[in-house]
C-alpha cells in the first residue's frame, strides 16, 4: 500500500523539487526591485545637486551690474568701471593753436632744376651716349646728330676763314707798299674794305653755326656737320626721345636733364584756406603708398587765381630730396602749419572729441566718477588738439581716453 501511495497519481516523484524553487524565484525579482530603486534615488540626488550648486553661483536679486548710470544730470560710475574702460582725463587749456591745412599733392621736378635739351636742327641720330637714370655733368656728350644744314654752314665758315686770312695778308702787304711809296692809296683803301667784307661775312656764318648747333660752333678738327648734344646742367636723365638712326626735326626735345635733389609737391588748396597761408610755413609730407615716411618742406609759392569749377588754388612746397626717397608723379598727403594764422585758443586732445546724434560731444567731469554730457562747437585744429569755440572753459577736465567705451555703454 505504501507502494501505492508513492506512485500515486496525485503526488507524483518530482512535486517536492518544484515546490522548492517558488521562493527562490521570488526572492530574485525582489532584489532587482531595490537595486532599481537605489539607482533612482542616486540619480535624483546627482540631479538636485548640481542645481543647488549652479543656484549658488548666480547673481542674487539685488546684486547691480556694474554699469554707468544716470544720476540727475550727471552719468555716474564706479571706480572698477572706470580702470576696465581705461578711463582718462585730460584738462583744457588756453594756448597757442597754429592751424593745420590738410591736402593731397603729387611729387613734380621743380622747374628751376630741369633742363630740356632739343635737337635744334633736322638731321638724323647717329649715336646716343646716356639714358634714362644715368648721372651728367655740365657739358656731358648726350647724342650726336648728323646734320647737313649744320655741315654746309660749317663749311662755309671754314672757306671764309681761308679768304679772310687772304685777304688780311693782302692788306698787310699793301699797307707796306703804301709806306714806302710803291702803291697807290686807292689800292690800300680797296684792301682794307676786301678785308672788312671777309670779316663781316665770316661773322654771320659763325653766327649761323652757332644758332644751329645752340653755341658749340665749328670745332678744329670736327666732322661737318656732326652735332653734339651736351647737358647744360648736373643732374639725372629723367626723358629721352631719339634712338640711334631716328630722323629728327628741329623742334624735338631730346632728353629732360633734372636734379632730383630739389623736388616740387604740387597742392590744391580750397579757397577757405588760402588766407591761413604764408609763403615760408612748415609742411609735413607722407607719400599715400608709406604713410608712416615723413618728410620736410615749406611753402614756395600760393597761386593767385582761383579755379572757379574747384575754388581752390595751386600751392608750391619745395622739398629737399637728398636722399631720393621721393619720385617724382608720386602722390602725397600734406599738413600744412599754418603759422601766419596762429592764435591763443581753448584746446582739448582730439581723442576727447566723439559724435552723439551726430553732433560733437565731450565729456566732462563733474566729480569723482561722474561727467556730462556737453554739445560743443569745433573750430580749427593742429592734429593733435581740436579748438573748442563753445561749450567748456579752460580748466575743465573731459575724458580723453576710453571715450568710446562709456560712450558705448550709455548709448547701446
Amino acid at each position: 500500500m505504501t507502494t501505492e501511495l508513492a506512485s500515486s497519481p496525485q503526488n507524483p516523484p518530482h512535486s517536492a523539487g518544484a515546490a522548492s524553487l517558488a521562493p527562490r524565484a521570488g526572492w530574485s525579482r525582489k532584489r532587482w526591485l531595490v537595486a532599481g530603486a537605489a539607482l533612482v534615488a542616486l540619480g535624483t540626488g546627482g540631479v538636485l545637486w548640481r542645481a543647488q550648486r549652479s543656484a549658488g553661483t548666480a547673481p542674487s536679486p539685488n546684486e547691480v551690474a556694474d554699469t554707468p548710470r544716470l544720476e540727475g544730470d550727471s552719468i555716474a560710475f564706479s571706480a572698477g568701471f572706470a580702470q576696465r574702460a581705461g578711463i582718462k582725463l585730460a584738462l583744457v587749456t588756453n594756448s597757442q593753436l597754429v592751424p593745420v591745412v590738410t591736402a593731397v599733392g603729387t611729387v613734380a621736378f621743380n622747374p628751376e632744376y630741369v633742363a630740356a635739351v632739343g635737337t635744334r636742327l633736322r638731321g638724323l641720330v647717329s649715336r646716343v651716349n646716356k639714358f634714362e637714370g644715368d648721372t651728367v655733368e655740365p657739358g656731358t656728350v648726350l647724342a650726336v646728330i648728323e646734320s647737313a644744314e649744320l655741315g654746309e654752314a660749317q663749311a662755309s665758315v671754314r672757306m671764309l676763314e681761308a679768304e679772310k686770312l687772304a685777304a688780311d695778308v693782302n692788306l698787310r702787304r699793301e699797307a707796306e707798299l703804301s709806306q714806302k711809296n710803291l702803291t697807290t692809296h686807292r689800292e690800300a683803301e680797296l684792301a682794307a674794305v676786301e678785308a672788312q667784307k671777309y670779316q663781316l661775312m665770316l661773322g654771320a656764318a659763325k653766327q649761323k653755326v652757332s644758332s644751329l648747333s645752340g653755341g658749340v660752333g665749328s670745332r678744329a678738327g670736327g666732322r661737318l656737320g656732326s652735332h653734339e648734344l651736351r647737358s647744360p646742367m648736373k643732374g639725372t636723365i629723367v626723358e629721352r626721345s631719339i634712338a640711334p638712326g631716328q630722323s629728327v626735326e628741329g623742334q624735338l626735345v631730346a632728353f629732360r636733364v633734372a636734379n632730383i635733389n630739389h623736388l616740387w609737391v604740387e597742392l590744391d588748396v580750397f579757397e577757405r584756406n588760402l588766407g591761413k597761408l604764408r609763403v615760408g610755413d612748415r609742411v609735413e609730407l607722407s607719400p599715400l603708398a608709406a604713410p608712416t615716411e615723413t618728410f620736410e618742406g615749406h611753402v614756395a609759392r600760393i597761386g593767385a587765381l582761383i579755379d572757379a569749377e574747384t575754388r581752390s588754388a595751386p600751392v608750391r612746397i619745395v622739398v629737399d630730396n637728398h636722399d631720393h626717397r621721393l619720385r617724382a608723379g608720386q602722390a602725397v598727403n600734406a599738413r600744412i602749419h599754418a603759422a601766419g594764422a596762429e592764435h591763443a585758443s581753448t584746446l582739448v586732445p582730439n581723442s576727447a572729441v566723439s559724435y552723439v546724434d551726430g553732433k560733437p560731444t565731450l565729456f566732462v567731469a563733474s566729480g569723482a566718477h561722474a561727467v556730462r554730457v556737453v554739445k560743443v562747437e569745433l573750430g580749427t585744429t593742429n592734429g593733435h588738439e581740436t579748438e573748442i569755440l563753445s561749450g567748456v572753459k579752460p580748466g575743465d577736465q573731459v575724458v580723453s581716453e576710453g571715450v568710446f567705451a562709456l560712450k558705448s555703454e550709455l548709448f547701446r
